[in-house]
Formats: C-alpha cells, structure tokens, sequence
C-alpha cells in the first residue's frame, strides 16, 4: 500500500474511508441525495485517477483532491 503526503509534510498511511468521507461532505453540503454504494463506486473511480501519480509509494493530498474534483466534476 502506498502513503499519502500531507499539506503540512508528514506521510501517513492511505485510507480509502478518508476520500469516501470528503465524497460524502460533498453530496450533503449540496443536499444531493445518495447511496453508499455510489459513494463506494467514486472513490474507487478517484484512486484510479491518481494512479499514475503515485511516485515512490507516495500520493499528494492535493493529487488525491484534484482526483475527487475531477470525478465529482464529470459526474
């Protein structure tokens, strides 16, 4: 498994849950409605986007909101 480096320096480890969470904020801030298993199927489409990103086992916590940015936006 790879990590994902935070804005402020530090590696810690990555956790799908983390992007599921950010999806699921954006859905409720814009009151959308939504399953979990959408919710699910994004974040896996948002880690697919960065795949190619990923150097060293490192990923960029801005790589990983470009990705969910892109995603949300296609959607």
């Amino acid at each position: 498994m790879y990590q994902v480096k935070k804005r402020d320096g530090p590696l810690v480890e990555f956790h799908i849950g983390k992007i599921s969470g950010a999806i699921t904020k954006a859905f409720e801030a814009l009151n959308k409605q939504f399953h979990p298993s959408i919710i699910d199927m994004l974040s896996l489409r948002v880690t697919a986007a960065y795949e190619n990103k990923i150097r060293d086992g490192v990923i960029t916590v801005e790589d990983i909101q470009d990705s969910v940015e892109e995603i949300l936006s296609d959607g």
